[in-house]
C-alpha cells in the first residue's frame, strides 16, 4: 500500500465515479483503486459523501477555470470562443464514453443527497452562463441569449446520455456541430 494525497485520491475517484456511478461505487472500491487500505482512505475522507462533495467542488473549479473561462475571453470572437469551448470540452466528456460526471451524479443523487445539490446547481449555472456570454456577445438580447444558452446545455446533456446509451462519441460531436450551426446563423 502507498501514501496518497487528497488531490490524487480525488483524481482517481473522478474516473471511478464516472465509470461506475455514485451508488455502485463503494468505499472499498475507491480504496482499492487508490491502492490504499480502507482505514487509510477514511483518514482522508470520513465518508463517500464527503469524497463526492470534494470531487464535485474540484471539478467545478476545473471547469470554471479551464473551460467556462473560454466563453469570457474577449480577445476571441464569439464564434471562435464557441469552437474552442467545444474543442476542449468534447474530449473530457467522451473519455471512455462515460459522459458528464455532473449529469450522471445528478440523475443518481439529486433527490437523495441534498448536500450535492448546491455544487451541481453551480456547475449547471456556470455552464449556462458560459453559453449565455457567447450568445450575448454575438449581439443577441439577454432573453434570447439566455434561452439559447439553456437550450444548448439541455442539448449537450441529452447528447451525453445518448452517447452512453449507444456507445457512440459521434452523438456528442453532432450536438456540438448542431449548436455551432445555429450560432453561425444568428446574425449572418
Amino acid at each position: 500500500m502507498k501514501k496518497m494525497s487528497k488531490e490524487e485520491i480525488v483524481k482517481i475517484s473522478v474516473e471511478l465515479f464516472r465509470k461506475q456511478g455514485y451508488n455502485r461505487t463503494s468505499m472499498n472500491d475507491l480504496a482499492l483503486a487508490c491502492g490504499l487500505h480502507k482505514g487509510s482512505f477514511y483518514h482522508h475522507f470520513h465518508s463517500k459523501e464527503a469524497l463526492m462533495k470534494e470531487v464535485l467542488q474540484t471539478l467545478l473549479h476545473y471547469y470554471n477555470t479551464k473551460l467556462f473561462s473560454i466563453a469570457h475571453n474577449k480577445e476571441l470572437l464569439p464564434k471562435e470562443r464557441m469552437e474552442l469551448f467545444f474543442k476542449k470540452q468534447e474530449p473530457i466528456f467522451t473519455s471512455n464514453l462515460h459522459g458528464c460526471l455532473f449529469g450522471n451524479i445528478t440523475l443518481e443523487t439529486i433527490g437523495v443527497e441534498e448536500e450535492f445539490r448546491t455544487v451541481i446547481h453551480c456547475f449547471f449555472s456556470s455552464w449556462i452562463d458560459a453559453f449565455f456570454q457567447i450568445f450575448y456577445d454575438d449581439g443577441n438580447d439577454q432573453t434570447a441569449a439566455l434561452a439559447m444558452a439553456k437550450s444548448s446545455v439541455m442539448e449537450m446533456e441529452g447528447a451525453l446520455m445518448l452517447m452512453r446509451v449507444f456507445n457512440d462519441a459521434k452523438i456528442l460531436h453532432q450536438a456540438c456541430e448542431h449548436i455551432i450551426s445555429k450560432f453561425n446563423h444568428i446574425n449572418h
